[in-house]
């Protein structure tokens, strides 16, 4: 079936259908994060059960993920532009989630990292048809709105991974420690009560791929915009060419992956930094675990929806009168976030540590929305699914390929010298490179009217 017959049905559809398609993708970004949050909770204690070195513990977090997750969006993008959407992400869905329940039964690190490639594998076929599909079903003034929305699926899926993984996980040990292990967590193990999340998180979201393929319908491309997309898509070359005649889009891609680089690196080792606290007090490692998780996945969680939807909006807002306001604001916030990072990691871990974390962390989640509506409205509709995909690259290689894995190794290199304190060392550094990320957004503000109207 081509791309266009597949389309008609979804030309009756008004706005109430164009919002459930939103709102489903948004779920399917939501499962997207959640599967990502099980190793960042469960770092502890698979570090504890196979005897990591914290760089090791970067690599499953970051590197391992990143590569092939990051190198197939492009091929996966440019296939994307040709065929249909919709079953790209039902696919994908269903791959990452089934190698997300495989983690929970594998018993080395070689194939712990294997698996975690595996689920990068899958996860790369969310964002860019995803967020192709949004730009056809929402008209141009409200996509940044749209994929603000879209992207709340960061930290709402990070809320709800983190909570669930902590709270299975304590839960089990609990239940190991009270009335042992009967039926199938006795073939587990006390010790490996770890596993528990990762097989009872994958499952339904094979299930959430059967739905998005029966209920979504393929859209005409370019179906909101004044020039429609032809029948003759692109290649990547050509896509490149017409991003390298735009500096607003290398600016953006770059202050965009340094960003990301901060915020991959800092989440899931914050969580491993409070709870390394805890037990360094005494507490139980599950205690640790759950009292840690529990408020740090609110104040993240909240602190990315408010910095999410205050991104989109203000920008939405503002970018009548100036569409370097998509970039300038994003970049306002990543440098006043900067010292609320300082702040949080010097006091006492407690109520107002997480209150001045979550308050840096709504002011770095600013750019999320326009950043992927900028990269829209840069390019024509044909190349609405491979232009996110190469800024999707450059993103996840530098800032998950080398943020999670960069904090471990540093704070292995830091151990000789600050001991227990090597972790919060290491944090801080990553933290300070908000400063060059928040400066070239700041600097693409320049550009970007001038090549979005080029691209009109």
């Amino acid at each position: 079936m081509t791309d266009q017959a597949s389309a008609r049905p979804a030309e009756k559809e008004g706005s109430g259908y164009s919002s459930y398609v939103v709102l489903t993708l948004f779920v399917v970004y939501t499962f997207n994060f959640i599967d990502r949050q099980i190793v960042g909770v469960m770092q502890e204690p698979i570090r504890a059960h196979f005897g990591l070195a914290d760089w090791q513990l970067g690599v499953l977090t970051g590197t391992a993920f990143a590569f092939l997750y990051a190198i197939l969006g492009i091929p996966i993008a440019f296939l994307a532009d040709r065929w249909n959407r919709v079953s790209i992400i039902s696919i994908s869905l269903a791959i990452w989630s089934a190698f997300t329940a495989f983690f929970g039964l594998v018993n080395s690190y070689f194939m712990l990292v294997l698996m975690r490639v595996g689920v990068g594998i899958g996860e790369a076929g969310c964002s860019p048809p995803a967020h192709s599909l949004i730009s056809d079903y929402v008209p141009p003034r409200k996509r940044s709105s749209a994929l603000a929305i879209y992207s709340l699926g960061i930290p709402i899926g990070s809320v709800l991974g983190i909570l669930t993984t902590a709270i299975l996980y304590r839960w089990v040990v609990d239940f190991y420690e009270t009335n042992g292990a009967p039926g199938w967590l006795a073939a587990i193990g006390a010790d490996e009560a770890w596993r528990v999340p990762f097989l009872m998180i994958g499952i339904p979201g094979v299930i959430l791929a059967i739905i998005v393929k029966l209920t979504i319908k393929e859209p005409p491309r370019g179906q909101h915009d004044v020039a429609p997309a032809t029948v003759n898509r692109p290649s990547v070359w050509k896509v490149l060419g017409t991003l390298g005649q735009k500096p607003s889009f290398w600016l953006i891609a770059f202050a965009a992956a340094i960003a990301s680089l901060v915020g991959y690196g800092l989440f899931p080792w914050l969580l491993s930094y409070f709870i390394r606290l805890a037990m360094e007090a005494g507490s139980a490692p599950q205690d640790a675990l759950a009292n840690a998780a529990i408020p740090y996945s609110f104040v993240i969680g909240g602190g990315g929806f408010i910095g999410t939807l205050a991104g989109g909006f203000l920008t939405d807002r503002f970018s009548k009168n100036s569409l370097g306001a998509y970039v300038a604001i994003p970049g306002a916030g990543i440098l006043i976030g900067l010292p609320l990072y300082y702040v949080s990691l010097s006091i006492p871990p407690g109520t107002l540590a997480f209150l001045v974390l979550g308050a840096a962390t709504a002011l770095g989640a600013m750019w999320y929305g326009p950043v992927w509506a900028v990269v829209q409205n840069l390019v024509p509709p044909s190349m609405r699914a491979m232009a996110p995909a190469i800024l999707l690259f450059i993103i996840n290689i530098i800032g998950l390929g080398i943020g999670p894995f960069a904090v471990g190794a540093l704070s292995d290199f830091f151990r000789e010298t600050y001991g227990s304190g090597a972790l919060r060392i290491a944090l801080l550094a990553i933290a300070a490179l908000s400063i060059p990320a928040g400066l070239l957004f700041l600097w693409a503000a320049r550009h970007v009217s001038k090549d979005w109207e080029a691209a009109r």
